[in-house]
């Protein structure tokens, strides 16, 4: 096969099989290809392969990712050493690796394509890729999704959980205007826009992911009611009847309350990107700031909450 015009580099992490959800995730929100999961096994960094397969029931995995050998590669690689420090203090009795090589099979850099398989949501949107051509049901919005090298398809469950919200709270003729904070591929966004939102503006501090929400806001016909931005919340001005966020926790409870003052008072809030142990901190940080859960949706140790202010509870809808 011959090589793109960029170099990879690909990167393996050996993670207690409970934490390879969480970290998988983090791969994949720093900009990695198709993350794979290799368990049970453990890293040989000696041999070839570097993964040797383990016994059913040993408590170790290896999670394969791989970035462009670019400009933002030293900065990815030390937040990901960054991150993966944070994550030993709370699993300090099992041992955790990292290591990372130039990519020697260019064909992993397509195989999330296998991956990427239509999805249906709650009857009213399908999810799928450009080379998917099956019928569409009439009564259903299709979102066509190239997620590039990288980024969300929904197949991730906290992008489902997401997009199951979404098509719960926003009604077929809403009003006003959504913000998608850590857009990604643009698929929360491009989704709500289907759904029936007249408008949305994304943000993402990867200047990659927002390339490929913008390409995909074309490739549905979507490019005039949506805008991307590299950047953050602080980018958002005015307010907004929904607002989603599928971010880690930390960056999630910071904003808070800045979020809480760009949601319209009847509006609602979709969070998502929380591991159910973290959900309490999570509505610690609600509470704080004047909000409250008016349903949560959990899969596979991964949860995503509707939340609108405390007082607007008996208020109109969107």
């Amino acid at each position: 096969m011959t090589a793109p015009p960029v170099e990879w580099w690909e990167c393996y992490v050996q993670v207690p099989i409970q934490a390879s959800d969480r970290v998988s995730a983090f791969l994949h929100d720093l900009g990695s290809t198709a993350v794979i999961l290799h368990e049970p096994a453990i890293l040989s960094p000696h041999q070839e392969p570097c993964v040797t397969p383990l016994p059913s029931g040993e408590p170790q995995a290896v999670l394969q990712g791989a970035f462009a050998a670019d400009t933002e590669l030293s900065p990815r690689l030390t937040r990901l050493q960054v991150y993966l420090r944070e994550q030993v203090a709370e699993f300090a009795s099992a041992p955790w690796h990292l290591y990372c090589r130039p990519l020697r099979d260019y064909a992993y850099l397509t195989q999330w394509r296998d991956f990427f398989q239509p999805i249906d949501i709650e009857n009213r949107l399908r999810v799928r890729p450009p080379w998917d051509t099956e019928p569409v049901p009439n009564a259903m919005a299709c979102l066509t999704l190239e997620p590039g090298m990288a980024f969300g398809t929904g197949t991730h469950p906290t992008t489902r959980l997401a997009l199951t919200l979404l098509a719960r709270y926003v009604p077929p003729t809403p009003r006003g205007r959504l913000l998608d904070v850590g857009c990604g591929s643009g698929i929360l966004s491009l989704g709500a826009l289907l759904l029936g939102m007249p408008s949305a503006f994304g943000v993402d501090i990867e200047a990659e992911a927002v390339t490929v929400a913008r390409q995909n806001a074309e490739l549905n016909g979507l490019q005039h009611r949506a805008e991307f931005q590299q950047g953050s919340w602080e980018m958002a001005d005015g307010v907004y009847t929904v607002i989603a966020a599928n971010i880690y926790l930390g960056p999630l409870v910071n904003m808070m309350h800045a979020l809480r003052q760009r949601l319209y008072p009847h509006g609602v809030m979709i969070l998502s990107g929380i591991m159910t142990f973290q959900e309490t901190a999570l509505r610690t940080a609600l509470d704080t700031a004047y909000l409250t859960v008016v349903e949560q949706l959990v899969e596979d140790n991964w949860a995503a909450l509707a939340v609108k202010h405390q007082s607007a509870l008996s208020g109109s809808s969107l």
